[in-house]
């Protein structure tokens, strides 16, 4: 046999192809890619609203266990005069303080305020004495400046604390 026939012989014994069906297999297969791709997607938008759902109900329910308190009543205040001060700077800067003093109504510690008037301008003027310009420039500054004032002027009171120290006037400049 020469391979002619060969040729022949092979072409007979393979089926016959119709011309289309390159065309529709690639057909079918990007229709698989699409059917594929949305399915995707629409598991992915439904995993994302579930989600979603489950965080905002969980958000829910902890905004419902913050229970709203009544403000606090109003403290007392005993009043202390201007502190004028320069700083411990190589350039000193000029500081004008004026504070008052929050705690609970009673007039034992009002009267106990009174007899300390003194004690208590000292400490502060001893407190203010060593703080530099940048011991007073921002706001934390600022607080922890009036909880260190507090902590030393609580530590001398008997009858009560003080609850909160107000700047009424801070000048630094």
């Amino acid at each position: 046999m020469g391979d002619e026939e060969r040729d022949i012989v092979e072409d007979e014994a393979r089926p016959a192809e119709p011309e289309g069906s390159s065309a529709t297999s690639r057909i079918v297969k990007i229709l698989l890619y699409v059917a594929g791709s949305i399915i995707v997607v629409v598991l992915m938008i439904g995993i994302s609203y579930l989600v979603a759902k489950n965080v905002q109900e969980s958000m829910y329910e902890k905004s419902q266990d913050i229970i709203a308190a009544p403000p606090p009543e109003p403290l007392a205040v005993y009043e202390l005069p201007p502190f004028s001060k320069a700083t411990a700077d190589e350039e000193p800067h000029f500081l004008k303080l004026t504070l008052s003093l929050g705690y609970d109504p009673g007039p034992e510690m009002n009267n106990e305020l009174i007899r300390r008037k003194d004690e208590m301008q000292h400490i502060i003027n001893i407190l203010l004495q060593g703080k530099r310009f940048e011991d007073l420039d921002s706001v934390s500054d600022s607080v922890a400046l009036s909880e260190e004032i507090k902590a030393h002027i609580n530590i001398r009171l008997i009858s009560g604390k003080i609850k909160e120290v107000y700047f009424k006037e801070f000048v630094l400049n």
